[in-house]
């Protein structure tokens, strides 16, 4: 009986011990959204735009001091995206909450001839998070199907964006 309570005290200290850890570490996750097709008639205009929402799942208050989405294959290349009107930033985002960012208007355009690798969100001490979403992938494959590409350069496509899901899932569910 001793062994088993001693065995249940372990376990317990060990839950304890890492939910503490869990509960000081920088959490953020960062969705992008892009649009794959234009407003339909009626439709409200803002929820056909590009943009990356922000969310603090930490257990303490987070300032954001850059959002943006970065470049595939150029050399640290991003776009970044600006305040939401009325702040600037860091930008304070309290436990559980989130926040919208869009691009400039003039950088719009910028976005659909780009092939990006992931949206990302660093905080005011220096820690970045990214994110990765199937519209953000599927906007890279409309990019890379109107520039002449090959089936077997198709399919290479396909497997990193596999790739980048579950490194992305798991990135989220580990620190």
């Amino acid at each position: 009986m001793g062994a088993v309570a001693t065995t249940v005290n372990i376990v317990l200290g060990v839950f304890n011990a890492y939910m503490l850890m869990r509960s000081r570490h920088v959490s953020l996750m960062v969705v992008p959204t892009i649009p794959l097709e234009g407003p339909a008639r009626g439709d409200d205009p803002d929820t056909h735009q590009i943009r990356v929402q922000v969310v603090n799942l930490s257990q303490f208050t987070l300032y954001v001091s850059e959002v943006g989405f970065m470049y595939r294959n150029q050399n640290g290349e991003v776009l970044k995206f600006v305040a939401p009107a009325g702040s600037q930033f860091p930008i304070e985002l309290k436990a559980r909450d989130s926040i919208r960012f869009q691009p400039e208007p003039g950088d719009i355009m910028e976005s659909v001839k780009h092939r990006f690798k992931c949206a990302y969100a660093q905080t005011a001490c220096g820690r970045t998070r990214t994110g990765t979403s199937p519209s953000l992938q599927q906007q890279e494959l409309n990019v890379y199907l109107s520039t002449d590409a090959t089936s077997a350069d198709l399919a290479k496509l396909r497997k990193r964006h596999q790739w980048e899901r579950a490194v992305s899932y798991i990135r989220s569910t580990l620190w």
